[in-house]
C-alpha cells in the first residue's frame, strides 16, 4: 500500500467532507489468535481523497446527492358485478287456466365476478452509488513525522491501564470500540471519550465475514453501536472499522452501508501483530520497523484472553516513535470539523 501524499489532516478532511448530518442508528471479542490480514493496497490518506473526490464528482461530498429510488405504488384490481342482474316478470291481466304439472321455472345463472387484476411487481430499488471518501480504506493520513495508535476490541479489562499508560506519556489515540461492549461496560467508555480519545465503530459484536452480511443486519450492526457510543457518550463515531479487517470490494456492501451512516472507513497501514502474542519486545520491533510517515497503527485494548503482552509493550511503542521523530495524534473525531 503506498502512502499518497496530500495537504494538512483537516483541511484535507474538510475539503472531502461536508458531514452535517448526523449518523444514524460489535460483545465478544476476536477469538485468539485471529488471521488479521494485511489490508489490500487501497488504503491512502485523506488528503489523496480530497483530490480524488473532487475530480472524480466535480464538488465537494456535502453537495454529492445520494440518489434513492422508491417504487411507484400500484392500484390492486377491482373485483366488479358481484350481485346477480335483477330479472322482471311482467304482469298479467288475462286469467289463465292452472296447467295439469307446472315445470320447474329455470334458475337464472349468476354472473361470474370479474377476476382481479393481478398487481404489477414493484421495480427493484436502484442500487446504491458509492463515492469518494468511502470508496476508500484509510492507511495513512496526517502530514509529516505523524502517526495513530489504534486500539481495537474493546472496552475490556485491559482498557483502563492502556488508558493510564497514555495518560501517563501524554499521548491521545483511537479506540474502536464493539457496541455490545460499550452498552455492557459504558463507564469505560465515556473514560476513553473523556480523556481525549477518538472513537471508532467496530460493529455491535464483532461477527466474522463482515463483508459477506446482508444489507439489513450490516445495517444493524453500525447502528446499534453508533446508538451504544451515543448514549454512552454522546459522541457520533465518524470512523467504522471492520471487523478483521473485512472490507470487501470498494463498491461492495460495507463501503455502501459506511457511506449510509456517513462514517469513513479506518484501516491500518501497520499491523502491531499484538493479537498473536509474540513478546513485547517483537510487538515493539513490528511497530518501528514498519512504520512510515502518517501511518494508522493497529493494536488491541480487548479481544482474547489478555492483552498482558500490549501493555507491556506499549511504552517502548511510544518512546521509540517519538526517539524517530513522529508526533502520535488521535484521528480527527469530527472529520468535517
Amino acid at each position: 500500500m503506498g502512502r499518497r501524499a496530500g495537504g494538512g489532516w483537516r483541511g484535507a478532511i474538510t475539503a472531502v467532507l461536508g458531514l452535517a448530518v448526523a449518523i444514524g442508528g460489535a460483545g465478544c471479542g476476536r477469538p485468539d489468535p485471529v488471521d488479521h490480514q494485511a489490508l489490500p493496497g487501497q488504503a491512502v490518506g485523506l488528503a489523496a481523497i480530497a483530490t480524488t473526490a473532487s475530480s472524480a464528482s466535480g464538488a465537494s461530498l456535502g453537495s454529492t446527492a445520494v440518489a434513492v429510488t422508491v417504487p411507484a405504488l400500484t392500484n390492486a384490481g377491482t373485483i366488479a358485478n358481484l350481485t346477480s342482474p335483477a330479472v322482471t316478470v311482467p304482469g298479467s291481466t288475462t286469467p289463465m287456466a292452472a296447467p295439469a304439472s307446472t315445470p320447474a321455472p329455470a334458475p337464472t345463472a349468476a354472473a361470474e365476478p370479474t377476476p382481479a387484476a393481478e398487481p404489477a411487481p414493484a421495480p427493484a430499488p436502484a442500487p446504491v452509488t458509492v463515492v469518494p471518501p468511502y470508496t476508500t480504506v484509510l492507511g495513512w493520513t496526517g502530514d509529516g513525522l505523524v502517526a495513530y495508535l489504534t486500539f481495537d476490541d474493546g472496552p475490556g479489562p485491559a482498557t483502563g491501564q492502556i488508558l493510564d499508560i497514555l495518560a501517563a506519556k501524554g499521548v491521545a489515540a483511537t479506540f474502536c470500540v464493539v457496541g455490545q461492549k460499550v452498552a455492557e461496560n459504558p463507564e469505560m467508555t465515556r473514560r476513553i471519550a473523556d480523556g481525549g480519545h477518538t472513537l471508532c465503530n467496530h460493529s455491535w459484536d464483532h461477527p466474522t465475514g463482515f463483508n459477506t452480511l446482508a444489507p439489513d443486519v450490516l445495517a444493524g450492526q453500525i447502528g446499534r453501536t453508533q446508538d451504544a457510543v451515543i448514549a454512552a457518550t454522546g459522541h457520533t463515531p465518524r470512523y467504522l472499522r471492520a471487523p478483521e479487517g473485512s472490507f470487501g470490494d470498494p463498491a461492495g456492501s460495507v463501503h455502501q452501508a459506511a457511506q449510509q451512516a456517513r462514517t469513513l472507513l479506518l484501516g491500518w497501514a501497520v499491523d502491531s501483530k499484538d493479537w498473536t502474542k509474540p513478546g513485547a519486545a517483537i510487538i515493539v520491533a513490528n511497530v518501528l520497523g514498519t512504520v512510515s510517515p502518517g501511518a494508522i497503527i493497529l493494536m488491541h485494548d480487548a479481544g482474547g484472553t489478555d492483552r498482558q503482552q500490549t501493555l507491556d509493550a506499549l511504552p517502548g511503542v511510544i518512546d521509540g516513535l517519538r526517539a524517530a521523530g513522529y508526533t502520535l495524534l488521535p484521528l480527527p473525531p469530527d472529520p468535517a470539523g
